[in-house]
Formats: structure tokens, C-alpha cells, sequence
């Protein structure tokens, strides 16, 4: 049965390697071909990622792992590889509609099949060695779909500051295997994660090798201030925007949860994840309500659910981290597939809600209620706030976003019967994200490290601030809509629809010693959008 399942995982990556293996003249000559063939193979990958997956639950025992081959595949792995395979198969069969005509569609074909084939290596990598060759691989990979269309001067900036902050993160990767190879003596994962547990001579190195994999984690999930090239690489293909926010923008976290074992011996390295995934989600999320560009505005909101990954992971959260990676995954997907049709979406469903001469009470009333539920779905689950510290403060999160769906409820006063749906919708989401937690949580509990617990005064402070941040954000919400906005919302609303200016300053540091800089920045002279 082990080797079996280690078949079919390796497999898996295979199939798209092997569409990706003809000459680009080849693809290029045979549009219809190369389009079949990669759709085909990408079928069969979903199908043993979906096999591999129902081996390992199957048969419920500990990790399969080959010496060698190099793989290592448990629960975590096997979800990452069907999620990556089911994305990559519909964005294979999106393109081929999406691109029809298309003279480069065979070399689109081509590169696109051998990144999702890199990324899925990078999930079943049972090797430190093996998993930064396939890291590194799926960044040359994704550099040359960014080029797709070299002509276009903003794909060129872009894809060169991609470049260049993902051999930041390559290096800090290398670095961090020189390290754990000195403080371990291997770098099998098998026998790391044996040895994590156990005390260790050289502290030093092992909080030096924890730190290295942190900042290589952040670079490639595009946390702040490395973000500046994700929200600027619209000149691409809509597939690759897809496949790139869906999927491999989650490499960085899936480093994190994979190597959780080593870095709960470094609590500091973990702290400073917390830190910067908090920074980088209220980044996001403030900046993306300025956005007035559809893509730019999913942008914004990738890199602020990121933080808000790495946020989970330096809480300790990793199990609701993983469910995470998966919902954000499958929803920035089809949200990019189907980019072309959300204004009309928007514009169909959208129904402001009054803010003049509101009372005060409605929405303490909404709050309330918010409270309720979701104080009374943890408990229904079990879920208290010393055994699981991270998930109950990612329900205290989520209850503010359910304060804002009932406020508006009650803002439309359409009467009880609405009021009455919202409250079904908020009780349904409440219980079933509190559901979908507890099932990660016993799924994962074998393959990652378990809850860290919140017993020092910079967890506790950390706590306040991130709770502190996301009610900033829901009181902007409330009070600071369209045109109606103060004039201190006014004045920022420039600065922070230019993202405060980071990705310019990066433009500026990036070509100063290369081509002439030329800034990306979408500077924004006038008052807010009407």
C-alpha cells in the first residue's frame, strides 16, 4: 500500500512534466495538440493526487516516506498536491479558451504545465535539498509566464522585481539548509523532524536556520514590504493570475506548516511571523478598499490574506492556517476566472446601505448578536481559548465581519424576514468555520506541530494589537464609506490607494544600478471615486 501511494504522488508531477516536455517551436506548431495534451495529462494528475489522498486517509498510519526518492507524503502534503493538481487542471482548461488564437498559446502551454509541476514537487519534496531545487524551480518557471507578452514594459518591471525578491528568498533558503544540516546532520525530513523535538547543542545556529526560513517564507507569499510585484503583474495572462494567487503565493505558508516542527524551537522566529503577517494583512485590507481596479483590488486582498496566514502560523493556528491556504485558494481562483463578469455581479447585487442618521444601538445590537454566535459555535465545538488560542482569536475576527453583515441587515430595514436570513447566514457561516477548524485540526494534528500557547506579555499585547487592527478596519468600513468620507479619510485616501508608495521606492531601488526606473505607481490625484 506504501508504495502504492508513493507511486501515485510522484506520478503526479510526472504527468505535468511530461506535457510540459516538448520544444516550444513543437507547441507552438501544434496549438490543438499541446492544448489536449495538457489538458489530458492534467485529468490523470487530479486523479492520482485524488488516489494518493485517499491511500493516506485511508490508511491512517504514519507518514509515507521514501529515502529513496526523496518524498515524504502525509495528510498535509496530500491535500496540497490535490488542491494544486484541481487548480491546475481547471486554469490548463481555462486557457485553452482564454489564449484560442493566441500564436504563443503551445508556449504558454508548455511553462504553465511545468509550474504546476514544480509546485507539486515542492509539496511531496521529502528533502530539504530537493524541495529548494523545485522552489527555485517553480520562480524560473512563473518568471517566464510573466513574460509571456515580453513587449509589455510593465510586465518587464514586474517580473524583474519578482526576480529579484525571490533570490532574496532562495538564498535565505540555502542558508537555512546549511544551518539545519549543521545543527541536525541531515537534512532528510524523516529524521529532522525526529530530532526537532529533542534538545539541541547549538541554539544559536538553530534559531539562525529558523529565521532564514522565515524571511525565505515571507519573500515568497509576498509579505510587507516584499508585496510591491504581486499587484503589479496584471500584465499577465488572467490564468497565471489565477494559478499565481490560488497557488503558488501559498508556497511560502506551506514552508511555514511543513517546517513548524523546527520553528516552534525558535518562539522568536514565530513572533516575528505574527508580527509581520499582522502589518502585511491590515496593509492589505486597507489599501484594497481604495482599489477601483477589479484585479488590482483581488491583488491587495491576496496580500492581505497572506498576512493573515502568516499571522495564523505565528500564532501557532497551523492546522486553521492550512484550511486557509485551501479556502483562499479555491475562492482567489474562480474570483480571477471569472474576473471579467464581477462588476456586472457587483453592480447587479449591490445595494447601499444608509449611513446618515443612523442609531448607535444598531450596531451594538449587531454586535451582540455576532457575539452570540460565535461564542456559541466554539462551544459547541469545543474550542476554548486555552487549548486552541489561535483559532478563538480568528473567531473573534470573524465575528466582527459578521457584525458587519448584520449592521447592514438591519441598515436596509426590509424588515423581519430579512433581518431573520442574515442572522441564518451568519449562524451558518459561524458553525461551519468553526466546523471546518475542528476537522483540520484532528486531520493535521499528526503532521504539523500542535498549538503553542499564549503565556508571555508580547503574545498577549501581540493579541490586543491584531484585535485592535481589524476593528480599526471595521469601524472605516462603517464609518468612512464613498464620498461622504471625512476629511481626514480624504486626505489618506491618496497615500493609501498608492500603497503608501512602497512598490516605487522598491521600482527606484531595484533600477538603480540597472535600467532607467520607471514607477509602477498608480498615483491618484483626485478625491475618491464617486
Amino acid at each position: 500500500m506504501t508504495s502504492l501511494i508513493s507511486y501515485l504522488a510522484v506520478s503526479t508531477p510526472l504527468l505535468l512534466f511530461l506535457s510540459g516536455t516538448p520544444s516550444s517551436a513543437w507547441a507552438t506548431r501544434h496549438l490543438q495538440q499541446m492544448g489536449k495534451l495538457c489538458g489530458t495529462l492534467s485529468i490523470m494528475a487530479v486523479l492520482t493526487a485524488g488516489l494518493s489522498g485517499i491511500g493516506i486517509f485511508y490508511q491512517d498510519s504514519s507518514p509515507v516516506s521514501v529515502a529513496d526518492n526523496g518524498l515524504y507524503i502525509d495528510r498535509l502534503s496530500v491535500i496540497m498536491l490535490m488542491l494544486v493538481a484541481f487548480i491546475g487542471a481547471v486554469v490548463i482548461r481555462y486557457s485553452r479558451h482564454y489564449l484560442d488564437g493566441d500564436p504563443g498559446q503551445g508556449r504558454f502551454f508548455k511553462w504553465l504545465a511545468w509550474t504546476i509541476a514544480a509546485v507539486m514537487t515542492l509539496v511531496i519534496a521529502g528533502h530539504f535539498i530537493l524541495f529548494v531545487l523545485a522552489w527555485i524551480l517553480t520562480s524560473l518557471c512563473l518568471h517566464r509566464l510573466l513574460l509571456f507578452y515580453p513587449e509589455r514594459q510593465g510586465a518587464r518591471i514586474a517580473a524583474r522585481k519578482k526576480f529579484v525578491f525571490s533570490r532574496l528568498g532562495d538564498c535565505a533558503l540555502i542558508l537555512a539548509g546549511v544551518w539545519l544540516y549543521q545543527v541536525f546532520g541531515t537534512l532528510e525530513f524523516r529524521e529532522l523532524f525526529a530530532l526537532a523535538d529533542k534538545p539541541v547543542a547549538d541554539t544559536g545556529l538553530l534559531n539562525a536556520a529558523a529565521f532564514a526560513l522565515v524571511i525565505g517564507a515571507v519573500i515568497k507569499s509576498a509579505q510587507f514590504p516584499f508585496h510591491s510585484w504581486l499587484p503589479e503583474v496584471m500584465e499577465t495572462p488572467t490564468p497565471v493570475s489565477a494559478l499565481m494567487h490560488a497557488g503558488i503565493i501559498n508556497a511560502g505558508g506551506f514552508l511555514v506548516l511543513r517546517m513548524s516542527r523546527i520553528l516552534v524551537q525558535a518562539p522568536a522566529a514565530l513572533h516575528v511571523v505574527a508580527v509581520i503577517g499582522t502589518i502585511t494583512a491590515l496593509f492589505g485590507s486597507l489599501v484594497m478598499l481604495t482599489q477601483t481596479s477589479i484585479k488590482k483590488s483581488l491583488a491587495f486582498s491576496t496580500v492581505g490574506q497572506m498576512g493573515f496566514m502568516m499571522l495564523q502560523c505565528g500564532l501557532g493556528a497551523f492546522s486553521s492556517a492550512m484550511l486557509h491556504i485551501v479556502a483562499h485558494a479555491l475562492y482567489k481562483a474562480h474570483a480571477f476566472l471569472s474576473s471579467g463578469s464581477v462588476v456586472d455581479i457587483a453592480r447587479a447585487a449591490w445595494a447601499p446601505a444608509p449611513r446618515d442618521n443612523r442609531h448607535p444601538g444598531e450596531l451594538l445590537l449587531a454586535f451582540i448578536a455576532a457575539l452570540g454566535l460565535t461564542v456559541g459555535s466554539a462551544g459547541l465545538f469545543d474550542l476554548t481559548f486555552r487549548e486552541e488560542p489561535g483559532i478563538v482569536l480568528l473567531g473573534a475576527i470573524l465575528q466582527m465581519a459578521l457584525t458587519y453583515l448584520l449592521w447592514n441587515a438591519v441598515a436596509h430595514q426590509t424588515g423581519p424576514a430579512q433581518i431573520g436570513k442574515a442572522l441564518l447566514i451568519a449562524a451558518g457561516v459561524s458553525l461551519l468555520y468553526f466546523a471546518l477548524q475542528t476537522g483540520f485540526l484532528h486531520v493535521l494534528r499528526a503532521d504539523i506541530a500542535g498549538q503553542m500557547p499564549i503565556d508571555s506579555l508580547f503574545d498577549s499585547v501581540l493579541l490586543i494589537i491584531v484585535l485592535a487592527g481589524f476593528f480599526t478596519i471595521l469601524m472605516l468600513q462603517i464609518q468612512y464609506p464613498g464620498p461622504a468620507a471625512a476629511q481626514v479619510w480624504q486626505a489618506a485616501y491618496v497615500h493609501i490607494y498608492n500603497g503608501f508608495y512602497i512598490s516605487t521606492l522598491a521600482n527606484r531601488m531595484i533600477h538603480r544600478y540597472g535600467s532607467k526606473p520607471v514607477s509602477l505607481s498608480h498615483r491618484h490625484s483626485g478625491g475618491m471615486p464617486q
